[in-house]
């Protein structure tokens, strides 16, 4: 027997070829529909992870190619010099500037608008205080670090509330000088083992500073220094740029506070508690 193939009418192969043609696009449609609901529900699944992975803050190292950009100002020509060889050494440090008198330094923080200020700030005999407060006004962003012979704990705690970020005694090592610059440029305040256990013992109910100087306001204490440095009422109103009338009410507050009873008690009470200021002040 004879078999013929099957051979389906015109009408049967268009209704076959419909028939499959609208399967292949509901098994597209279909596949497509899983496709997108399975990545939808990852890209749901992995947002919340990606959202609440933490920010990591940078602390004192240079994530870039770029070196830290330092200014220095010594109150003399060695200082300045001394600072320069020190920092200049590290390679995460640039020195872009040094001086060692308050014009310069004021130029060269105008121009360079460092990331961290050396400062001596006791130069020519000015107000330190009011010239960090100054500085730390009209430049917030400049981490300021005291480098200093001056007393730290006459000068350290006043330095730090008029915007210094950290305050650093010169008979101190080279190598915690590079720690305290580490510190300021992370955004932390240094201070050193002494200063933090008078804050401490303060904040205990101690007194720490020399008797009666924390009374004194940061204009008297800044006439105080200038006494002990023997210059006259003249000298001093010159110095800080005030009248010699507001410098003689500046001296009756100090002796009032400190209980001396005249002008010679002043000057000796100075010389006993600021004599290192006195010194400084002497040579320059």
């Amino acid at each position: 027997m004879r078999l013929t193939r099957f051979r389906p009418t015109s009408q049967q192969q268009l209704k076959h070829n419909k028939e499959h043609g609208d399967f292949r696009k509901r098994r597209s449609a279909i596949s497509r529909s899983i496709f997108v609901k399975d990545a939808s529900k990852r890209l749901q699944q992995s947002r919340p992870i990606l959202e609440s992975r933490p920010v990591k803050k940078s602390g004192a190292t240079r994530t870039g190619t770029q070196p830290y950009r330092v200014v220095a100002v010594g109150d003399t020509i060695i200082s300045e010099q001394g600072l320069v060889a020190i920092i200049g050494r590290d390679p995460l440090y640039r020195v872009c500037g040094a001086a060692h008198t308050f014009e310069e330094a004021n130029k060269l923080v105008q121009h360079h608008r460092p990331d961290v200020l050396l400062i001596e700030p006791f130069l020519e005999s000015r107000d330190a205080i009011r010239w960090i407060k100054d500085l730390a006004t009209e430049f917030p962003r400049i981490r300021i670090l005291v480098v200093t012979r001056q007393s730290e704990l006459t000068y350290a705690e006043r330095a730090l509330r008029a915007g210094a970020s950290g305050y650093w005694m010169k008979n101190s090592s080279v190598k915690e000088l590079m720690h305290a610059i580490e510190t300021v440029l992370a955004g932390e305040i240094y201070a050193s083992r002494a200063i933090t256990s008078v804050v401490m013992r303060k904040f205990a109910g101690g007194r720490n500073l020399p008797p009666g100087l924390d009374i004194l306001s940061d204009r008297e204490i800044a006439v105080f220094g200038l006494i002990a440095a023997k210059h006259g009422v003249g000298e001093i109103a010159t110095k800080l740029g005030i009248s010699r009338k507001t410098v003689e009410s500046h001296c009756k507050h100090i002796k009032e506070k400190l209980g001396y009873r005249d002008a010679e008690e002043l000057k000796r009470g100075a010389r006993e508690l600021l004599g290192t200021v006195a010194g400084s002040l002497e040579t320059r």
